[in-house]
């Protein structure tokens, strides 16, 4: 629902919740990554704006067993804007358990990445506190929500999480959180990472793989197509096959390298579609595959071969990772000064890909798995084509 501030009812509203104390009487309401979230121009020109409320927990720090009856997301404007979004109960639960079944199953790191926390739950939030089966939350208990994705047509300042609760004699209790909204600053100059024209993919939008994850939000997938616009030269052998393997990855600003993972290889058959094999089974047994690598060790799995480096400027410290790249290519190691548009590494397909890419992302931490993704721009970037959608290739067969 989006209110016009002429009404009374939607005045009493905004009014209620600008007032309203941030404080628990019945639970606490954690927040992920942080006390603030970024806005971010949804459909620039047009004047919509959307955000990513990321990994709510709801924990029952108190000593009596109290049921969640609801929670709501509301979104203020300075100058009267308002939208209310109600978290489904099903959604809430359903995460929860998904995430309390994924770590009795060894794979625990996905939570954690959710919560950016490496030592999870305990870290996150308290020693001890368990996942809730449902509502109902005993003493020391949680649920958790992730990926509350909103979109408004005014400027945002400030967003109030409200959790509705119920005690043990039914009286109704509130837990109030609130967080504000920014805009993000760009302290440092970045260049981008390649040279010459690539396909960008998984920038944030609502449909981005990345916008759903805290670590990387506004990650962006690097891809080079070929004259037709595929991504790869028709034989699908190995990763030298497709369009951009090999080229040359640079530092997108000075700074010093904190992490390098290096000496993964990827099995382009375990990860490729078999001959007479349904799409739907290779699906499945590539997830299966891909799982059991997160279960050994989820950073190699994830990122592949990777690179971190730790950019400052006028006392604001950040991070760039490069992901993915070539086997044998990383010319870097840790402690190394690099000067921006320092060779350093070549685009490659090892880790969570399938198809030769770079993934790069800036984050507040070096930490690139459980620290906040910051948006980025580059300074030497420009737009082959701007139109009025952003569009994709399709390729249609004859």
């Amino acid at each position: 629902m989006n209110c016009s501030m002429n009404s009374f009812k939607s005045l009493a509203m905004a009014a209620a919740l600008c007032a309203a104390p941030i404080a628990s009487n019945a639970a606490e309401i954690i927040a992920i990554p942080g006390d603030f979230v970024f806005a971010h121009d949804a459909n620039p020109g047009k004047g919509y704006r959307d955000l990513m409320v990321q990994t709510l927990v709801i924990h029952n720090d108190g000593e009596a067993s109290a049921t969640l009856t609801g929670l709501q997301i509301d979104v203020l404007s300075a100058s009267g804007g308002h939208l209310s979004k109600q978290v489904p109960m099903e959604r809430l639960l359903g995460q929860t358990r998904e995430f309390a079944g994924m770590a009795g199953q060894g794979f625990a790191a996905f939570l954690n990445a959710q919560l950016l926390e490496e030592e999870g739950l305990a870290a996150a939030i308290a020693p001890d506190v368990q996942l809730a089966r449902d509502a109902r939350l005993a003493p020391g208990a949680a649920l958790i929500a992730t990926a509350h994705y909103i979109a408004v047509d005014f400027d945002p300042k400030s967003i109030v999480i409200t959790a509705t609760l119920a005690d043990e004699d039914n009286q109704i209790k509130t837990a109030t959180r609130r967080l504000s909204v920014r805009r993000r600053e760009y302290p440092v100059a970045y260049i981008a990472p390649l040279k010459g024209a690539w396909l960008a993919r998984g920038y944030p939008s609502i449909e981005s793989h990345h916008r759903y994850i805290p670590s990387n939000e506004f990650a962006i997938d690097f891809f080079k197509t070929g004259e037709n616009g595929s991504m790869d030269k028709g034989e699908r052998l190995s990763a030298e096959d497709d369009y951009g393997y090999g080229a040359p990855v640079y530092a997108v600003a000075d700074g010093e390298v904190v992490f390098v993972l290096d000496g993964e290889v990827q099995d382009p058959e375990a990860l490729s579609r078999g001959d007479g094999e349904s799409i739907e089974a290779a699906r499945q047994r590539i997830t299966q595959y891909q799982m059991r690598r997160f279960a050994q060790d989820f950073r190699a799995a994830a990122a592949g071969n990777m690179i971190t480096i730790r950019h400052e400027a006028d006392g604001v410290v950040e991070y760039s990772n490069y992901a993915h790249l070539k086997p044998e290519s990383i010319n870097v190691k840790a402690g190394d000064r690099v000067r921006q548009g320092e060779a350093i590494a070549a685009v490659g397909n090892t880790g969570d890909s399938t198809l030769t890419h770079l993934h790069f992302q800036i984050n507040a931490g070096a930490d690139a798995f459980h620290s906040r993704s910051l948006p980025v721009s580059f300074t030497n970037s420009r737009s082959l084509y701007v139109g009025q959608d952003q569009g994709r290739f399709l390729r249609f067969e004859e």
